[in-house]
């Protein structure tokens, strides 16, 4: 009879709708969580130590350990890291936390150079400055935790700090490492080097800015 059919088609027409409305909230559940938390990196929240543990250092090539085992010596092989550094400075009893400084992070690749001094809680003072300072505003001696300057030169276009280039990038083509500068962290900013810095290290040359360990 009609009225059987005509009742079967309403209830299937509630029926397509109520399926239809469940997802719709479904979805629209399992996408409030991406609408409200932040994406990765829009809110820095992490301090300097935590912050060194997380960042990727310039690239480690093959060189020539590559060729036996079939690489080019160009290829990367990796990249440096900033675990030594940051160990050190968990330990050292610096509190980055009050205020604002500016950090010249060594990478582990410096900290296993023969001639690195150990990372002693005064040799991670002299690594950090008080205040935030961009690479593109260093113009002069940078006063450090330690109490001791680190000496500042421009040369060949180049930043330096004692020894240590700022934003060291390749002078050629295919050749050197690029060194990440103006690193946000909660309260500062890091600038990563490829020598651990010396507080022996002296100015000997006041015309060339060239100094070395006293």
């Amino acid at each position: 009879p009609w009225g059987t059919q005509s009742f079967i088609v309403e209830f299937i027409v509630i029926m397509l709708r109520a399926v239809i409305l469940a997802l719709a909230l479904g979805a629209a559940a399992a996408f409030a969580p991406l609408a409200s938390k932040p994406m990765r990196g829009s809110v820095l929240n992490a301090g300097a130590v935590d912050t060194l543990k997380g960042l990727q250092g310039p690239a480690i090539p093959w060189g020539s350990d590559g060729v036996l085992v079939g690489k080019e010596e160009s290829e990367i092989k990796g990249y440096d890291t900033f675990e030594k550094f940051a160990t050190a400075l968990a330990s050292s009893g610096v509190d980055t936390a009050s205020g604002e400084f500016t950090i010249y992070a060594p990478t582990d690749s410096a900290v296993e150079l023969v001639n690195s001094p150990d990372l002693t809680a005064d040799v991670v003072k002299y690594h950090i400055t008080p205040g935030k300072m961009p690479k593109g505003s260093i113009s002069g001696d940078q006063a450090t935790l330690l109490g001791k300057d680190m000496t500042y030169k421009y040369f060949s276009r180049q930043t330096f700090l004692d020894d240590a280039v700022i934003g060291q990038v390749p002078q050629g083509a295919a050749t050197g490492q690029s060194y990440p500068v103006d690193i946000a962290f909660d309260n500062g900013l890091i600038h990563t080097i490829a020598f651990v810095q010396n507080p022996a290290w002296t100015k000997v040359s006041g015309d060339a800015g060239q100094g070395g360990i006293a």
